[in-house]
């Protein structure tokens, strides 16, 4: 039994799960109404039996482990360490991971520490009038500041350094924490005379800082340097305060700055967080997957249409259509969850934190009247080219048809093309043609590349799941043949976990690059695990046979909330029939 199942073992999951979801019985199992999307009538249940659970509405489901990532945002070796405490399990740790998280842990201690101090300098000190004067011109309340923990930083060279140096905190741990600098063998504070934002991870642990310049001093912003717990590239401010509101209102919007989000959520705009004035990252929109795939950007309508702009919604969108997942309704049948980007187009001249300082009302009728991520492409091209022309017609439709010829929904690539064609005055036949050859191009480069790697909902598992996997792992040339497993097949976490650490694996040592340390032991023990040797054929045969067995259990499962399982059979029989290799038994 390994760590995992350990801890599953000693946990109801009814119990866990009660204290997200209100759950009433349902003959064997119990339901409620989905924590994950928007639903009146109950079709989140829970398998006490099976100790896994599934949503039939929006398709998610899984182990104990998979609920509490979905539901909390954590990794797996955050969740499984929760889940741990809670059952009075110690996990067992490397030495190197070990110190890991002991340097980690001091770091955040020094940072929430910094924190605390700049907060009080910004309350009291004589030397922040003027930073108070500046928070209290733009509109920010006590309250405000308290929450977000805004601070200020002396104009000294060694305020900071002085003060955490009392606590125990030595110049070494403040140069790595990004707080202070290092030159010629003496070290002083990065910030000075300036505003302090307060930068913590979805925990709501300190991991950075961002600075203001309160004078005419340069740079205007300022961060901590990188640290093993701060990467800007994957943080966005406000993050620990707003993932509440994301998840509730299946929706997130994204600003630009730190006054943007702090006015935002002040006035009751809670699903809001900010990329701190830079383009937006894939590690940032990774983190924001686990909560929406519904992402509102608010741009600048000066910045509309510029380089820098166009990169960060295409790094959007990439890393959004990498989290669509096809995902088995409550008959099994798949349907794909879509992501859905829109564009807030600002007033020309003005920001969210203005636009929402004089008109609430105006912002949320700017959200509501968000464009949707094409139609804001369409007006960019049209207005970035010159349609008079015949290259510019050309121009606008390279860049527009790939991105229409890669909509899934045939219906959305239709009307799209309709709009395509009286914009640039080709017939519709033509670029039909055209992006169908570039759809069917881009799918099979997907495919042979095996790129469609999921993020995944569930999972079952047991010696089944571990023996596709070791098939998997032993023989390589079966990656073909597994082109149609998906996570969804693994209820197990762990389970998944190797199995989409192992699909986005191009060599066989990556896998240990991609997969959660916490698993490393999992997953050299899966390598070690001693079969019968099989001939390419047995190979073949037995991986067919896995799936075919494992997709028998995900369809089964879908029907157990049914009554009358006689009276399912022939609805399963069909269902079987769809997916060719599966036969009735």
């Amino acid at each position: 039994m390994n760590i995992a199942d350990e801890v599953k073992q000693r946990l109801d999951i009814v119990s866990v799960i009660s204290d997200y979801v209100r759950l009433e019985k349902s003959g064997r199992n119990v339901k409620g109404l989905c924590p994950f999307h928007t639903e009146k009538t109950p079709s989140f249940f829970v398998f006490p039996e099976r100790q896994s659970w599934r949503c039939f509405g929006c398709g998610a489901g899984g182990d104990l482990i998979s609920f509490v990532m979905k539901k909390e945002g954590l990794d797996f070796g955050e969740a499984l360490k929760t889940l741990a405490q809670r059952a009075g399990v110690a996990l067992p740790q490397r030495k190197d991971k070990a110190f890991e998280d002991e340097r980690s842990g001091r770091l955040y201690r020094i940072n929430e520490a910094a924190a605390q101090y700049y907060h009080q300098l910004l309350l009291t000190s004589s030397a922040a009038q003027g930073a108070r004067k500046y928070v209290e011109d733009r509109g920010l309340t006590a309250k405000t500041a308290e929450e977000f923990l805004l601070g200020f930083s002396l104009n000294e060279w060694e305020g900071l350094k002085q003060h955490l140096k009392k606590q125990g905190y030595s110049e070494s741990d403040l140069v790595t924490a990004g707080l202070a600098i290092e030159k010629e063998s003496r070290t002083y504070d990065r910030f000075r005379g300036r505003l302090m934002f307060a930068i913590r991870n979805a925990k709501g642990q300190v991991v950075g800082f961002g600075a203001r310049a309160l004078d005419d001093s340069l740079p205007k912003y300022l961060n901590s340097a990188e640290s093993p717990i701060f990467d800007k590239s994957s943080i966005l401010y406000g993050i620990d305060r707003s993932k509440g509101a994301i998840r509730e209102q299946g929706k997130v919007i994204i600003v630009e700055g730190y006054m943007d989000a702090l006015t935002a959520h002040q006035n009751g705009f809670r699903n809001v967080v900010a990329s701190m004035g830079t383009a937006l990252t894939e590690k940032q929109i990774a983190m924001l997957k686990g909560l929406t795939t519904h992402i509102c950007l608010s741009l600048d309508p000066d910045a509309a249409g510029d380089a820098a702009t166009l990169r960060g919604i295409e790094v959007c969108r990439q890393a959004l259509d990498r989290g669509a997942r096809e995902t088995p309704n409550w008959l099994g049948g798949p349907y794909e969850l879509h992501a859905e980007i829109n564009i807030i187009s600002l007033p020309r001249g003005r920001d969210p934190d203005q636009v929402i300082r004089e008109s609430p009302e105006e912002w949320q009728s700017l959200v509501k009247g968000a464009q949707p991520l094409m139609d804001y492409l369409f007006e960019v091209a049209a207005k970035k080219f010159d349609l008079a022309r015949p290259e510019g017609k050309s121009q606008v439709s390279e860049q527009l048809l790939p991105l229409i010829a890669e909509m899934k929904d045939s219906v959305e690539r239709e009307v799209y093309l309709g709009k395509l064609s009286r914009l640039v005055g080709l017939s519709e036949k033509t670029l039909v043609g055209m992006a169908a050859r570039l759809h069917k191009t881009k799918s099979e480069k997907a495919k042979k590349r095996g790129a469609d790697v999921l993020r995944p909902i569930p999972q079952t598992g047991d010696q089944l799941e571990e023996y596709c996997l070791c098939l998997l792992l032993k023989y390589p040339p079966l990656r073909n043949m597994a082109e149609n497993l998906t996570p969804d097949h693994f209820e197990h976490s762990e389970n998944r976990e190797v199995f989409v650490a192992w699909q986005s694996s191009q060599a066989a040592d990556e896998i240990w690059e991609n997969l959660d340390a916490a698993l490393h032991e999992y997953l050299q023990a899966l390598i070690n695990r001693q079969r019968p040797p099989l001939d390419k054929k047995e190979q073949e045969q037995a991986l067919a046979d896995c799936i075919r067995r494992m997709e028998e259990r995900r369809l089964r499962a879908a029907l157990e909330t049914e009554r009358d399982v006689e009276k399912n059979k022939a609805k399963l029989k069909e269902l079987w029939h769809q997916h060719g290799s599966l036969g009735w038994r």
